[in-house]
């Protein structure tokens, strides 16, 4: 997606589009997967829906064995609290790995010089000439965001020159500037003080923010965004486990390793299945599969299909007869009941919250919201809320972003997810702090691993400003840097860092080069949390001079 500025400043929602091909199925689309193949060098092959095709191929005359695929990759990054720059990723048949940057930074590549190629046809431009914008869940942590940044880096964007955008506010931007339904409610009528819940539901994650819109038109958050892996990949695994059901799952891996080409295909077409469905319970749906996966049922069990059907629950909700297997539509409905119920259940603890009350809107986008099955379920589990549901819902968040690039302070508040600090020492206070925790540097008895709060969860963090400061020594006269390892945890008042729920994300180094001042060399540390991105600020209090302060939360510890 791209939008010059002078086209911004006419109409912010004219945004131009690239077209995608799936060649196998005739389809053209503006989203394209995120799969990504590399050759048995590891050189980089293709990209989206024509890495698929080629995979695909390769397999049906059964030279993929060598390659490198990988679909669906950004999954990885959810909730690893622990992520490192050298984490592993691996290949869809489990057989093989990469570095994760590896293939993150490929992938961004490939996208980035798709862009400049097309832009360059009629006139140039370099990349150092474009504000690019990256989304990413709300619900990611630090380290995802600096680990997505980095593959960019990798990938010949220059840190400048990139923005970070969270994906339900991406979305939430697009709808401030576009009417989302027809008929008179829209985003455009919401007036100052209004409320609203985006419900961002995509391929792999539910993303839920609440905003609340001010006089000046800026978006603040009113509660800390929240969700989990409830997305349209919680409807494919259903499918997955019904299968697995009828013909077990060591026969449904086998068929995986044999027929990779036809498992993707199969896949394919539950997609297309399970987009069209509308949750009509006496309207069967037909899905075509591969007659390899009935084929190696039948030669390792020596049985027919039809005779494990009748030894399951579904005999009579499902017939499977050569390459068609026909669900009834209750028995569908069924897949999209875990994903549908996580949100749900969700958004009513949301809508419990003191700051959240008085809402009356949700906004749903994201591919996922596409879905005639998860729009009638939201619809009926709340039916005093208005659900706008914008005609472009899966292409919010692209759309938005871009919009995001134009105007990254949009959003001028946001709420802390967690409680962050620092692990620090302090002077030894016998009788209030452990005795584990003493320890003694040269003449002075220090406590250990105190949990020096900077931010609280739930604390509103306004953009740009420093929502902490604090001031810290040198434990030694020759110094030259601190490291100070940080912490999040969902506590309210921690104490120390090794207290139960307190996760180790990373550290923070401070450059003090200048030992002259001993241990009189007092540093204040801001942290500034406003942005979609964590920063950090150094000063020495007694000269004013800002040093060079760096968060790091790749780095092992």
């Amino acid at each position: 997606m791209l939008s010059h500025y002078s086209d911004f400043e006419k109409d912010p929602c004219k945004i131009s589009s690239h077209n995608w091909t799936a060649a196998s199925r005739g389809l053209v689309s503006l989203k394209t997967p995120t799969s990504i193949l590399l050759n048995p060098q590891q050189e980089f092959e293709s990209f989206g829906y024509e890495a698929e095709d080629r995979y695909t191929a390769l397999a049906n005359e059964d030279l993929h064995h060598e390659w490198f695929y990988f679909r669906r990759f950004k999954m990885m990054l959810h909730g690893s609290l622990g992520l490192k720059r050298d984490i592993m990723v691996k290949t869809f048949d489990n057989k093989k790995e990469l570095p994760a940057l590896k293939i993150f930074s490929m992938a961004i590549r490939y996208l980035k010089d798709n862009l400049l190629t097309t832009l360059n046809k009629s006139v140039e431009i370099l990349a150092d000439d474009i504000q690019w914008v990256l989304t990413v869940p709300a619900i990611w942590n630090d380290p995802a965001k600096q680990f997505m940044r980095e593959a960019a880096q990798k990938a010949g964007i220059k840190e400048d020159n990139l923005l970070i955008a969270l994906e339900p506010e991406a979305a939430s931007m697009f709808c401030k500037y576009m009417p989302v339904e027809k008929g008179e409610h829209s985003f455009q009528s919401f007036q100052p003080g209004s409320k609203y819940m985006v419900l961002d539901c995509g391929g792999g994650t539910v993303d839920i923010t609440v905003h609340q819109v001010q006089k000046d038109k800026t978006l603040i958050e009113l509660y800390k965004a929240s969700g989990g892996a409830w997305g349209g990949t919680q409807v494919d695994e259903a499918f997955r486990q019904l299968i697995v059901k009828i013909i077990g799952n060591p026969i449904f891996l086998k068929f995986c390793d044999e027929n990779a080409a036809d498992f993707v295909d199969m896949f394919r077409e539950f997609e297309l299945k399970k987009r069209e469905f509308k949750g009509d319970g006496n309207k069967k749906v037909t899905i075509k599969v591969p007659v390899s996966l009935k084929e190696t049922f039948e030669k390792e069990t020596e049985e027919t299909i039809q005779d494990a059907l009748t030894q399951t629950a579904y005999s009579s909700k499902l017939t499977w007869t050569a390459d068609k297997l026909r669900i009834s539509g209750l028995l569908f409905a069924t897949l999209f009941e875990i994903a549908t119920g996580n949100i749900i259940e969700h958004v009513k603890k949301l809508l419990k919250e003191p700051a959240v009350k008085g809402t009356t809107n949700i906004i749903m986008v994201g591919g996922f919201s596409e879905s005639h099955m998860i729009q009638a379920k939201v619809k009926e589990a709340f039916p005093n809320m208005n659900v706008i549901i914008p005609a472009e819902a899966g292409l919010s968040v692209l759309k938005g972003a871009v919009i995001f690039g134009h105007l990254p302070k949009a959003i001028s508040a946001r709420k802390a997810k967690y409680t962050y600090g620092l692990a620090t020492m302090t002077k030894f206070v016998k009788g209030k702090h452990r005795e584990d925790k003493k320890e003694t540097i040269g003449n002075q008895v220090k406590c250990k691993d105190i949990f020096s709060v900077h931010v609280e969860k739930g604390e509103t963090l306004e953009l740009d400003k420093a929502q902490s400061e604090r001031s810290y020594n040198p434990v030694e006269p020759e110094q030259k840097e601190i490291i100070f390892q940080f912490y999040i945890t969902d506590s309210d008042d921690p104490m120390y860092v090794t207290d139960s729920g307190c996760t180790h994300i990373g550290k923070m180094v401070v450059k003090i080069p200048d030992t002259s001042g001993g241990l009189d060399r007092q540093v204040k540390v801001q942290l500034i949390f406003g942005g979609t991105e964590l920063k950090v600020k150094a000063i020495i209090e007694k000269t004013n001079q800002e040093v060079t302060a760096k968060l790091q939360f790749l780095d092992k510890k």
